[in-house]
């Protein structure tokens, strides 16, 4: 399994590491850039080796295991949890 797909599974899995790809999704949509570097550095903090061009390169990752996950969900409906935390 690639770093990527193994931070991916991470990120599916933990709710804290959920919030932190949230807060660098949003600050890079506020900013219009930054996306890729922003996770590549999230995942490196947490000990995975990836780029910002793989971030780039598996943009289409939602949903890669059939149905959309509640998280990658919440991406696409921009950051608003089912429980009304964002």
């Amino acid at each position: 399994m690639s770093d990527f797909q193994s931070f991916r599974t991470a990120v599916l899995e933990n709710d804290d590491l959920q919030d932190e790809v949230m807060s660098v999704v949003m600050t890079a949509t506020r900013n219009g850039s930054g996306l890729g570097d922003g996770i590549a550095t999230l995942a490196k903090n947490h000990g995975y080796t990836i780029t910002s061009d793989e971030v780039y390169a598996h943009a289409d990752f939602l949903g890669q295991d059939g149905d959309l996950t509640d998280f990658e969900l919440e991406m696409i409906s921009g950051g608003v949890r089912s429980g009304g935390r964002s």
